[in-house]
């Protein structure tokens, strides 16, 4: 029962976080300001896991495994929160470099790594369907995104789409190297 209120908990964070780039097609900013928090919203069911739940795993593996999922966690708050407001040079234009150069949601990347961590350190079958539920939500936000949401945000965007793979591709990583 504890897992179903988390995924409510997280589902609801998901939610939020697609009312928050509506916010920003629509051009509202106190809105937009408050939905901000949706972000950590999205994080409370995994805190509330790690200081509720022990891992099974031997003490080396669990400490790989929390290593590994902290650099993700880095790599994912970078490329979400911090890399276009950092590196952008014209804000509010569609930003095509760093890890957005070789995906379009770099995030979802970081993020579904992240998640088979926490699967492999708990090794729990509850775990693994609140795992898969997050990654399926955090799915279904970035398709809205990509269809429906960033087109309106950007009108450079079906160009982007055109040259940058939805996740990433070896043969557009080749491509791009060769070029």
């Amino acid at each position: 029962m504890e897992l179903i209120k988390l995924f409510i908990i997280g589902a609801t964070g998901y939610l939020l976080l697609g009312f928050y780039d509506l916010a920003i097609v629509c051009d509202k900013p106190l809105l937009r300001k408050f939905l901000f928090v949706s972000f950590f919203i999205t994080a409370v069911p995994y805190l509330v896991v790690f200081l509720t739940w022990q891992s099974p795993l031997g003490a080396a593996m669990v400490w790989t495994l929390r290593i590994l999922v902290f650099l993700f966690t880095l790599l994912l708050v970078y490329s979400v929160l911090l890399e276009i407001p950092l590196r952008a040079k014209i804000p509010g234009k569609l930003y095509r470099e760093g890890t957005y150069g070789f995906s379009r949601h770099p995030g979802f990347i970081w993020y579904t790594v992240i998640n088979l961590l926490i699967v492999i350190y708990y090794w729990d079958c509850g775990i693994v369907l609140l795992c898969a539920g997050f990654t399926v939500c955090n799915l279904a936000l970035i398709v809205v995104e990509d269809m429906v949401l960033f087109p309106k945000m950007f009108p450079e965007y079906g160009e982007y789409r055109k040259h940058t793979p939805f996740f990433i591709s070896l043969r557009y990583s080749k491509r791009r190297r060769s070029l």
